[in-house]
Parts: C-alpha cells; structure tokens; sequence
C-alpha cells in the first residue's frame, strides 16, 4: 500500500498539519501511533462475519472517493463522519486509545482525536480502492494483516507496546474491550 508510506512520509503529516494547526512532528508521532492502532481495530472487527460483512460494506461506501491527492482529500474530510468510524472501530476501547496515544506522543486528546477522525476515511477510502482492485480475489483478513504487520507503514515498529495493548498483548496496560464494534 504505497498510499500508506504517502500519507507517513509528508504529504498526509503537511496536510494534517495545517488542519489541525500543529507541528508535523506532533502529527507525525499521532499518526505512528494511530493508524496501526485503526487497522488493527479494522482487522480486529472483522473477525467476525458481522463485522467483517460490516467493514466491507464501509469500504464500498468510501471506494469511490478520490485519495490520489492526500492532501486535497484531507483538507476536504468530514470530522464528524471521521469521529463516527473510530468510534464503530475502536467502540469501548476508543476513550483509553486516545489517551495511550495522546500520552505517548506528547499532543493533546482533542487534537489527537482530531488527527484519527482525518485518517479513518483515508483510511477507509484507500482500502476500498485495493477491495474494487482486487474483485473477487479481494481478501480483506490478508490486507489488513499485511498492513498491520508492514504493509507500508515505516514507523510501526516504534509502538509495539501501544498497539499490543490494545490487541491484548504488549507490555503497557491492555485496554479491555467492553463491546463489538460495528462499523
């Protein structure tokens, strides 16, 4: 998924950035962080046949959006809509992800909210396209597992502990999850 390195390497941290108003550090650090931690939500949800049905049904919603420009399709992100799929993909375990990540990267819990409700439909919207690429031979259990374990994303071996925490493993405190998510 080389929209995945796009979106780590400056175009995704620069638009964000000026989104949000903040360093592209700060950005940078949240986005290390968070989109594992979404993918990983993704692929934890889809799990089930409900929720993977649930996800597929998402990324066919956002397949047809434009993310060839990151940065124009960032600019242009519904937060409200963004805020919406974290809370279907992270549901109980959203408020203490927040703050795990918000503390480990130094940026506020608003902000850090703010940097995962633009990534969620990116996100969303750049697996959508791989599904209507893949047709038939699309399998979203492999694309999520091949993204969670580096498909692309150049810093995730930083935060092995968060992202174990919220999968249940890690050496930080696991977040327990107090429902299934829908997406």
């Amino acid at each position: 998924m080389k929209s995945i390195g796009a979106l780590l390497s400056g175009k995704g941290v620069s638009a964000i950035s000026k989104r949000t108003r903040l360093p592209a550090g700060d950005v940078a650090k949240v986005m290390s962080y968070g989109i594992p931690i979404l993918v990983g939500g993704m692929n934890r949800n889809a799990a089930t046949a409900q929720g993977e049905q649930s996800l597929s049904d998402a990324l066919r919603y956002h397949s047809g959006d434009d993310v060839s420009n990151v940065g124009k399709f960032l600019k242009g992100a519904d937060l409200k809509d963004g805020k919406k799929i974290i809370a279907h993909v992270l549901g109980g375990d959203q408020e203490d992800v927040v703050d795990q990540i918000s503390r480990a990267s130094g940026v506020s819990k608003g902000k850090t909210t703010s940097i995962l409700a633009l990534l969620a439909p990116l996100l969303l919207s750049l697996l959508g396209g791989q599904q209507n690429q893949g047709g038939s031979n699309f399998n979203l259990s492999s694309l999520l597992l091949s993204m969670l374990l580096g498909g692309g994303m150049q810093q995730q071996t930083q935060q092995p502990n968060l992202l174990g925490s919220l999968l249940g493993g890690g050496q930080t405190q696991p977040v327990q999850q107090t429902q299934q998510p829908n997406l």
